[in-house]
């Protein structure tokens, strides 16, 4: 797979763009998207076996970077 990788700042300033430089708006559809992506993940645990996942359950612990 030949994928071209893009720099953090591309993707910030492509966010901002999508959403007309409204930092506000922009930060409101990355929260929304996070919950979606939250409750799929959700889902998706229900129908995985324990041993597949080996314990693990998704949370919304804070991951620090």
């Amino acid at each position: 797979m030949n994928a071209i990788s893009k720099q953090p700042e591309d993707e910030i300033d492509e966010a901002l763009a999508y959403h007309q430089g409204d930092m506000r708006a922009t930060i409101a559809a990355l929260l929304a998207e996070r919950e979606f992506l939250l409750r799929e993940i959700e889902y998706a645990s229900l129908a995985m076996s324990y041993g597949f996942a080996r314990g693990w359950k998704p949370g919304r612990e804070k991951i620090a970077r």
